[in-house]
């Protein structure tokens, strides 16, 4: 298929094979590969939306929003390590939790961050809260991909979503965007709880100079936390986020020393060939007016601390409707050391 481009991230058709990951023969039965939209004549968030594979105006429109006015952002955490936002339109998808966080991680190379986040392999030896990664099928540049993430003391929630892998033109940087897949192409089970995604895209860019690297998530989740406060959860990120920072740097410091062939090395110009002007990440122009060392800043307008209208309802049967597919949802309320997955931030 032909790599379409959205603003200067081209898609990459290989996907996470790109990336060193294997993908299996397909496991979906032809009622559900039928459904699949590889061609959609419309854009819009309908019910079927779900079926669609990820196109070049659906990445586009997120573009539009995230490199919009730093003004749409309010900032949750400053300092000089990471940065966490949110979004002042709390009607966005459904009213979930929509964020922005960023973090630096210096002395490290792209190519080393883009693979130990999305090489499963790798990742399964340093990262204990998300695994499980399948890749159940492939069409037109996307992935459906299967992953779980262990958030104790409550239950696993697992994700079914389209995922796309995109190379910056400058040959810096790598994004990588998904979304929530239709429960019937992979019903859920009694054992997980399907947690919904509504959008994550996550870019990883080499600083100009070589020294370091950004990366930005921004990120709407619903993990279907019931009786759960949206202030307590936009309270918590900042900290789950660094903890997620500070793995990744640790990792990145291994591979400098096993000095190991990546795969993902083939989607970055070698650093020091790199003469690219600076890329502007979400919101770069932000970051560099608020970050002061150990600074916090919780704007005003963050959501009044009493409220309780982050109740969210409980997880309906799945489509199929059976006893055995129907998702299980814990009446409990998280705990401060809930499990944070960089690219799922919760409600």
């Amino acid at each position: 298929m032909a790599a379409w481009k959205a603003g200067p991230w081209q898609l990459v058709p290989e996907g996470l094979t790109a990336m060193g990951n294997q993908r299996l023969p397909t496991s979906l039965s032809p009622e559900a590969l039928a459904m699949i939209d590889e061609a959609p004549a419309t854009f819009d968030r309908s019910a079927s939306f779900a079926r669609q594979v990820i196109t070049q105006k659906e990445v586009q429109q997120l573009l539009t929003v995230t490199d919009a006015a730093d003004g749409s952002w309010d900032t949750i955490h400053a300092d000089e390590q990471i940065h966490a936002q949110r979004h002042r339109d709390r009607s966005l998808f459904g009213g979930c939790v929509f964020v922005r966080l960023s973090g630096h991680i210096a002395n490290a190379d792209a190519v080393q961050v883009a693979h130990c986040h999305m090489n499963f392999m790798d990742r399964a030896g340093w990262d204990k809260q998300m695994d499980g990664f399948r890749i159940l099928h492939h069409a037109a540049g996307n992935d459906l991909l299967y992953s779980v993430i262990h958030a104790p003391p409550l239950a696993d929630r697992d994700f079914l979503m389209f995922h796309t892998v995109f190379r910056h033109e400058s040959g810096r940087g790598l994004m990588l965007y998904s979304r929530s897949a239709d429960d019937t192409f992979c019903p859920p089970t009694r054992k997980n709880i399907r947690a919904m995604q509504h959008l994550a895209a996550h870019q990883i860019m080499q600083d100009p100079d070589g020294g370091g690297v950004r990366f930005t998530i921004t990120t709407a989740v619903d993990p279907l936390i019931p009786f759960l406060p949206r202030w307590i959860m936009s309270l918590m990120v900042p900290g789950e986020f660094r903890r997620w920072v500070n793995a990744v740097e640790q990792r990145c410091r291994e591979l400098q020393k096993e000095q190991l062939a990546l795969p993902s090395a083939a989607l970055f110009v070698a650093l020091e060939q790199l003469t690219a002007p600076v890329c502007r990440l979400f919101g770069a122009s932000q970051l560099e007016a608020e970050i002061k060392p150990r600074a916090v800043t919780f704007s005003e307008s963050t959501d009044d601390p009493g409220d309780s209208d982050g109740v969210l309802a409980q997880a309906s049967a799945s489509p199929l409707g059976s006893d055995e597919s129907s998702p299980k949802v814990e009446e409990v309320v998280v705990s401060p050391g809930c499990s944070f997955w960089g690219c799922a931030a919760v409600q």
